[in-house]
């Protein structure tokens, strides 16, 4: 049996933040993305501070309309460092993600 060990980050929290910066970026409010998803405004801010998870499907749907590539939203989990505020890594950190998110995907 292989065992692995869980990574000491909570990628609700990560996730969240990521999809309240691009939401702030491109100007949107919760309202907005929340109505998008079907979901109420109470239920998107938890999502955004990490406090529910968000389901795959409606995290695709997001990315879709937000045009952002899905594995964006997962980069800060590749981190080295940790950080209270979201950086951009470098091209392995990215295709780290893609590749992991990839694996989960299909």
């Amino acid at each position: 049996m292989v065992r692995y060990r869980r990574a000491n980050i909570d990628v609700n929290v990560l996730v969240g933040k990521r999809i309240q910066i691009k939401r702030k970026e491109l100007g949107y409010t919760g309202s907005q993305l929340a109505a998008k998803l079907g979901v109420s405004q109470q239920q998107f801010s938890r999502y955004e501070r990490g406090m529910n998870k968000i389901d795959l499907s409606y995290l695709v749907l997001l990315a879709n309309y937000l045009n952002t590539p899905i594995h964006w939203f997962f980069e800060d989990c590749f981190s080295s460092t940790s950080s209270k505020k979201s950086k951009l890594f470098d091209k392995h950190s990215n295709n780290s993600a893609k590749k992991a998110l990839e694996a989960f995907l299909y």
